[in-house]
Order: C-alpha cells, then structure tokens, then sequence
C-alpha cells in the first residue's frame, strides 16, 4: 500500500469514526421512543372486570405499551381519570418480565386492598402511599391520600429505556400542582431514613395533625431505587416455582451466600416463578422501607413507631402511632 492510500485510507476511517461520533451524540440528545403508549375507550369486558372499583365507566380507560417489532403489548391495565384530569392506574398486566411503568395488580387485589383502607381506617385519616396509590384511595377508598408528583417519579422501565421516559412522566404528572414535588420528596426522605424515629416524625408532619396511615407495596423498593440509586441498590433473581415455600427460601439464601451478597431479601410470587428481591449493600436494609416490607433485615429489629393493621400480598399498611 502506497503512503498515499494509506493516507487516503486514515482520513476516510477518521471521518467515518467522526460521523458514529455526531450520530450518537444526536441520539442521545434525541432519543426515538422505544414503545408507544395508547389510551382507548373501555371496552365491556374491561368495564365489567372494574366494577368492583365503583367508578363510573365514562371516567374509565384501557391503556396499552406497545413495543417496536412486538406484536402484542408488552403491558395493559385500565385506567381512571379524577376530575383534574390525572391518570390513575387501576389494572396492570406486564407481558414481559421486567415491568413496565408499574407493578402487576389485578382488580380483584386492588379493590380488596383499597375496601380493607376504608375498613381500617377512621373517615378522618391521612393515607400516606406512593403517587399512583394515593389517587387510587381519593377516588375509590375515599381517604384523604394528600401526596402526588408532578415529576411522576419512580416509573419503572428498563435501563436501556430511561431516555425515553420523559414523556411517559409528562404523561403521568400532568393536572398535578407543582407544589406536590416539594412534599413528595419529603415522604421518599422518610422512607429512605435508617432513623425509625426521625422517619416517622417526618411523616407524622405530613399528616398535619390527623390520624395517620402508610401504605406502601414491595415494588415501592425499586420506585424509591430508581429515584435515589446513590440511597438505595436493589437486585432481582427469578426461581421457577409457583409459590413461596420453605425450600424455596433456602435456595434463595443458599444463591446469596454463594454470590457473597450480605443485604436483606424478599421473596414474592411472580406468575409461575418466584422472585428474589435483595439489596446489594447490607446497610440498605436499615432503611425504614425495608423495615416496612417482608425483607430478611426488618426481622430482628421490629418496628416500634408504626404498627401493622393489614397486610395482603405485596401491600402492607402501617398506622402510625401516638
């Protein structure tokens, strides 16, 4: 090769390394969507299948997240608007096993959950829950549920998916003071506290004086990740099984001896598997979220300034006391 085309030969590699270089910058600057969300009118069955709900079918909608090149959604639910035009997630069905925007629920475990708000608490109380489960009490427990966020933080998605959530967020946010993000902060402060009685002071301030309740579900670990990654550090592994038995619990802490992981764990019903919640730090379970959640860590030290009044699968709800 002649030093020529050698030279030819560089320039034309270095314009081309330059112009990789320009399109991953405009990517990332302009990232394309990687799924699509769609709001639909309900249809019967749907309609039928939320009538535990109590909400009229006008204020009613089936959502889907459709992926590229998936033919079928990827995840499905129905939705119910308030009157400031806020979406609140009533049914959630992921396709895929990461979740997309929020947890699995079911009508069934979500009305049961909500009737039992109503059943354990007085027509005075404060209900202190995540965003998407503070409207979802407004409007069907009938509890004051005084949180939101009009930033919509802790939507779960794939990493690889991240760039693309702004949208999803703007979605999810939107009829939502911007007022609320000031006091949301404080309560995902409170949850992230390793000082139960610090935390609970916090929270009791929310309440502004009145009885005071938490609600919170093992997905609100990986919400409250996904918001302060540098505060909290959550793992998952999936093991084929239909339901949570002693064995289980011994292979699952056999695994994490093997792979050296010292933090505390949960174990949760997933479909036809189970699945391992486990921090990857140890000092993450001292943390007042994983002291109210099933986690391996919160049984030694049992809390003193919240008592449990109900629990049914991945919820647990908590009064705070006097």
């Amino acid at each position: 090769m002649t030093p020529r085309i050698r030279l030819i030969a560089g320039v034309t590699l270095l314009v081309f390394g330059f112009a990789l270089l320009g399109w991953a910058i405009y990517a990332g600057l302009n990232p394309t969507a990687p799924f699509e969300t769609r709001l639909a009118t309900i249809s019967a069955d749907a309609a039928k299948e939320t009538e535990v709900f109590g909400l009229q079918a006008d204020r009613l909608q089936q959502i889907a997240i459709s992926a590229k090149d998936e033919r079928r959604p990827i995840a499905d639910g129905v939705v119910a608007r308030d009157g400031a035009g806020r979406l609140t997630p009533l049914v959630w069905r992921n396709q895929v096993t990461e979740p997309i925007l929020f947890a699995d629920v079911s009508a069934s475990d979500a009305a049961k959950v909500l009737a039992a708000i109503r059943e354990h608490t007085p027509q005075d109380a404060v209900v202190l829950a995540w965003w998407d489960l503070s409207r979802a009490i407004r409007l069907v427990a009938g509890r004051a549920a005084p949180l939101d966020d009009s930033q919509a933080r802790g939507l779960l998605l794939p990493a690889a998916w991240s760039a693309a959530a702004a949208p999803e967020r703007a979605r999810w946010g939107a009829g939502v003071s911007a007022g609320s993000v000031d006091v949301f902060t404080r309560f995902i402060d409170a949850l992230l506290d390793s000082d139960e009685t610090r935390a609970s002071q916090a929270l009791k301030t929310l309440a502004d004086g009145k009885p005071a309740y938490v609600a919170v579900r093992i997905s609100d670990v990986w919400r409250l990740a996904a918001v302060r990654p540098q505060k909290l550090s959550i793992a998952y592994k999936d093991f084929a099984a239909t339901g949570v038995s002693h064995g289980l619990i011994k292979s699952a802490q056999q695994w994490l001896r093997d792979q050296k992981i010292e933090g505390g764990f949960a174990v949760e019903p997933i479909g036809g598997a189970t699945r391992l919640h486990y921090f990857e730090r140890k000092s993450d379970g001292d943390r007042l979220i994983a002291r109210l959640l099933p986690f391996s860590t919160s049984l030694p030290s049992p809390l003193t300034r919240l008592s449990l009044v109900y629990q049914h699968k991945g919820w647990w709800i908590y009064r705070l006391n006097d």
